[in-house]
C-alpha cells in the first residue's frame, strides 16, 4: 500500500537531485496514487504544472497559482504531460547548506526566474581580469573564462550564462545588474559567497531592463537598437556613400556590432568612476575623431571640391579642421554644420586631452553614468548628420541604409 509520505518524498528528492531543480514527471513516478496526490495538492505541499500552462512545465520559472481543481485534473492519469513540484512548505525543514547561498533558495523552493539584483561593480572583477570575456549588448550580457583559462582550478566554471542591465530608482541614473537565481546556483560556494558579497539590500528598488525580459523570459525579439551598435552601423553606411561618390571612405576603419567585433571598451563604463570615464573618452575618439582620413578631403570628385592639407604657413592641418571647412566648402545648408557636427567632435577631443596632459585623481561619481548617455546622444547626433547630409549627394542616393537608422526610432542607451 502506498502511503502519502512515500508520494512526497519522491517528488522532494527527485526535485533535490535533479540537475536543474525540475519537477518529476507524473509518467515517471514510482509511486504514483492519484487519491493522495489530491490530498498533497489540498495539503499545498506540492504543485502541478503541465503544458497546458506553461511552455516547459519541467522547470518552475515563476509562481504561477494555478487554479486546484485544474492541478487536480492534471494529475488524474499517469499518460498525461504533468510536472510535480514541493512547495516552499513541503521543503521548509530540509537540510541545506548555506555556504551555496543561492543553491539553497533553490533548495527552498524559489521559483528558477527570480532575479537578484547586484551592485555593478561586481563586473569590475570580470572586466579586468584577461581570464574572462563579458559578452556585453546593452540590455543583457553573459560572463565566461577564456577558453585557454576553462581549467583553471581558481575559476571553477565561473560562468553567468546571463545578466541584464537594471537601475536603481533615485534622483540620478545609477546601473546595477540583475541575475536569475537559477543561474547563481550553477556557481561553486565560493564564488556565490563571492557574488552574495554584492548583493544590494535595495532589492526592491531595482528594475531591470524590459528587453531582458521580453527576451529571456518572453521569448520576443528586441527589436530597439543599443546607440553603440547603431553608431558603428552609421559609420558603415557613411563609408559606403563615400565609395559612391568616389572619395576615399571617411573613416580609416569600421567595426562590426558584434562583441568580438568591436572595441574594447566600446561599451557602457560598469563602476561610474573618473579613470572609467576617461578610458572609454579615449576608445570613442580613437574610434570617431582619430579615426577620420585627411584623404576624404583631399580628393576632387563630382559636385565635390577637395581642399588643401596645408595652410596658408605650409603647416599641416588638422583632421577636424580640415573637415571644417571641406563641409562649409561642399554643403549647401541653413544649418550651422559647425555646432551639427564639428562641435561635439571637438568635445571628445578635449575631453581626450585633459587626462592626457594633467594628473586628474581618480574618484567615483555616479552622475558619469548621465555624463556617458549625454556624450554618447551627442556624438551619434554628429555621426548621423553626417550620413543625411551625404545622402543628398545624387550619387549617394542608392547606397542602403538600414531601415531602424532611417526612422531613428528604437536607437537606446541602456
Amino acid at each position: 500500500m502506498i502511503e502519502k509520505e512515500q508520494v512526497l518524498n519522491e517528488i522532494i528528492e527527485y526535485y533535490l537531485k535533479s540537475h536543474d531543480f525540475n519537477g518529476l514527471p507524473i509518467y515517471q513516478m514510482k509511486y504514483y496514487d492519484y487519491k493522495i496526490l489530491c490530498e498533497l495538492i489540498d495539503d499545498g505541499v506540492i504543485e502541478v504544472l503541465s503544458e497546458k500552462e506553461v511552455l516547459n512545465p519541467h522547470i518552475k520559472g515563476f509562481d504561477f497559482n494555478i487554479p486546484v481543481e485544474r492541478q487536480k485534473e492534471n494529475v488524474s492519469r499517469r499518460t498525461k504531460h504533468s510536472v510535480l513540484y514541493p512547495t516552499r512548505k513541503a521543503l521548509k525543514n530540509i537540510s541545506a547548506d548555506y555556504s551555496s547561498p543561492y543553491t539553497v533558495l533553490m533548495q527552498k523552493g524559489e521559483k528558477q526566474f527570480k532575479i537578484i539584483y547586484f551592485n555593478i561593480e561586481i563586473l569590475e572583477r570580470y572586466a579586468n581580469n584577461p581570464k574572462f570575456l563579458i559578452m556585453d549588448s546593452g540590455y543583457r550580457g553573459n560572463i565566461y573564462p577564456k577558453d585557454e583559462y576553462c581549467e583553471d582550478k581558481t575559476i571553477e566554471d565561473e560562468y553567468i550564462k546571463d545578466y541584464g542591465m537594471a537601475y536603481i530608482e533615485g534622483e540620478h541614473l545609477e546601473r546595477a545588474i540583475g541575475v536569475f537565481v537559477c543561474d547563481l546556483a550553477k556557481l561553486s560556494p565560493q564564488k556565490q559567497m563571492l557574488w552574495k558579497g554584492f548583493e544590494l539590500s535595495n532589492q526592491e528598488y531595482c528594475k531591470i531592463a524590459s528587453g531582458f525580459v521580453d527576451n529571456l523570459i518572453h521569448g520576443k525579439w528586441v527589436t530597439k537598437v543599443w546607440i553603440f551598435h547603431a553608431l558603428i552601423d552609421e559609420m558603415i553606411v557613411i563609408n559606403e556613400q563615400c565609395k559612391a561618390m568616389g572619395i576615399p571612405k571617411l573613416f580609416n576603419k569600421t567595426f562590426g556590432t558584434h562583441f568580438s567585433e568591436m572595441p574594447e571598451g566600446y561599451r557602457n563604463i560598469f563602476l561610474p568612476t573618473l579613470k572609467n570615464y576617461y578610458d572609454f573618452v579615449l576608445v570613442l575618439e580613437k574610434l570617431v575623431v582619430h579615426n577620420l582620413s585627411y584623404k576624404t578631403f583631399q580628393k576632387s570628385a563630382p559636385y565635390i571640391t577637395s581642399i588643401n592639407r596645408y595652410d596658408e604657413t605650409g603647416k599641416e592641418k588638422g583632421s577636424l579642421t580640415m573637415f571644417e571647412e571641406w563641409l562649409c566648402k561642399n554643403i549647401r545648408t541653413k544649418e550651422n554644420l559647425t555646432e551639427i557636427i564639428i562641435k561635439p567632435l571637438r568635445n571628445i577631443r578635449s575631453l581626450r586631452q585633459k587626462p592626457a596632459h594633467e594628473l586628474t585623481s581618480n574618484k567615483y561619481d555616479v552622475c558619469l553614468y548621465q555624463k556617458q548617455v549625454d556624450l554618447m546622444n551627442d556624438t551619434y547626433a554628429a555621426i548621423r548628420a553626417i550620413r543625411l547630409f551625404f545622402a543628398n549627394h545624387p550619387l549617394a542616393k542608392d547606397v542602403k541604409v538600414p531601415e531602424y537608422l532611417i526612422s531613428g526610432k528604437d536607437i537606446v542607451n541602456y
